[in-house]
């Protein structure tokens, strides 16, 4: 299973062409992808990524990206799938990183709210489009992006999810500036985060995702559930702050009814409780400040998805279900369960 994970500052990044995808159409044709310019009725392109289901295609791609192709590359991408292909996951991975959700600033894109673009139209078994893709900067610098389409909502750490054609099924793009040095490998990412106690509405940033340091809120539902690793809440007198994962957070409340009839996860959301994540987490004796990437290889996995009685200072060791590890220290604690609720973590995270 791959494992992505981490936030990371991301590109400029554009679309420079009308997408198949954005079309509305619903025969079963490629839709042309414009040419370069008026002058040159043949579209060129520094890399043509192909994946079919029937084979005859090009799944690997690198291009020397050292200099001469400027800021960024021209790509063709195409699909073809016996089955009808609904969403495209594409990823950036920098320099060996943690590969992350490609981010389009192109209003022609129709993003859905996991980061993957909807394909739209009901019979979509092959389409193409043109698209730009930021080249590497500097010498030894390498960047893989990757592309799969789905039947449906899949995950980005997961390319296997309700993948159109295989569980293998996927095309990269590398653009290399000569010989990549792939420094940022297995590195430690640190970022901090603010989570609300839940409320009854929903409406309070509740949850949050290692692989991406996103915040969510329980009335966000269906679309973002599958991301979510685990949540905060305030409970009783025994739990009092605890952290629990997605698929083992305590059921609370109907926010739709505003009644206390304690619904999970999986109730609440409309997502299938196989589909959210576990979230392996226990006290841990390591010094959150000083942590080594050994002794965060070293955890190892924590049999409880729930730590309670949490106060400022406790330091958490934590894997989640992709196989990522780390350490989380609570740094500040408002108790309580209502709108004043919430508590401040900093999180440590190796891919």
């Amino acid at each position: 299973m791959s494992k992505f994970f981490k936030p990371k500052s991301i590109l400029g990044l554009f679309l420079i062409a009308i997408l198949a995808f954005s079309c509305s159409s619903d025969d079963n044709t490629d839709i042309s992808i414009p040419p370069p310019g008026d002058d040159d009725p043949v579209a060129t392109f520094d890399a043509e990524l192909s994946v079919f289901e029937a084979g005859g295609d090009m799944r690997e791609v690198t291009v020397s990206a050292d200099g001469s192709t400027g800021m960024e590359i021209t790509s063709k991408v195409s699909f073809q799938s016996e089955t009808n292909m609904r969403r495209l996951y594409i990823t950036e991975q920098i320099n060996g990183g943690t590969p992350e959700p490609f981010q389009f600033t192109s209003q022609e894109v129709d993003e859905k709210p996991d980061g993957s673009l909807d394909l739209v139209g009901d019979d979509k078994k092959e389409f193409e489009f043109q698209i730009n893709l930021p080249a590497p900067m500097a010498e030894g610098e390498s960047i893989v992006y990757t592309f799969w389409a789905t039947t449906g909502r899949g995950d980005f750490r997961d390319v296997t999810k309700r993948n159109a054609i295989d569980d293998t099924a996927l095309g990269t793009i590398t653009l290399n500036f000569g010989t990549p040095t792939m420094g940022n490998e297995g590195e430690i990412v640190e970022y901090s985060i603010e989570l609300k106690a839940p409320l009854g509405d929903g409406s309070s940033q509740t949850f949050t995702s290692v692989y991406n340091g996103n915040l969510y809120r329980i009335s966000e539902g269906e679309e973002t559930a599958a991301l979510w690793d685990f949540g905060y809440y305030y409970f009783g007198t025994t739990d009092l702050a605890s952290l629990g994962s997605t698929a083992n957070y305590p059921a609370l409340f109907n926010f739709d009814t505003m009644t206390n009839t304690g619904e999970n996860v999986s109730q609440l959301t409309g997502v299938p409780q196989e589909e959210l994540n576990s979230f392996f987490i226990a006290p841990s004796t390591l010094d959150y400040d000083t942590v080594t990437d050994v002794e965060i290889d070293a955890i190892v996995t924590p049999t409880s998805e729930r730590a309670t009685g949490l106060a400022v200072g406790d330091v958490l060791e934590f894997e989640d279900a992709y196989g990522n590890k780390g350490v989380i220290k609570v740094e500040t604690l408002t108790a309580g369960a209502g709108t004043n609720g919430v508590i401040g973590l900093a999180i440590k995270v190796k891919s």
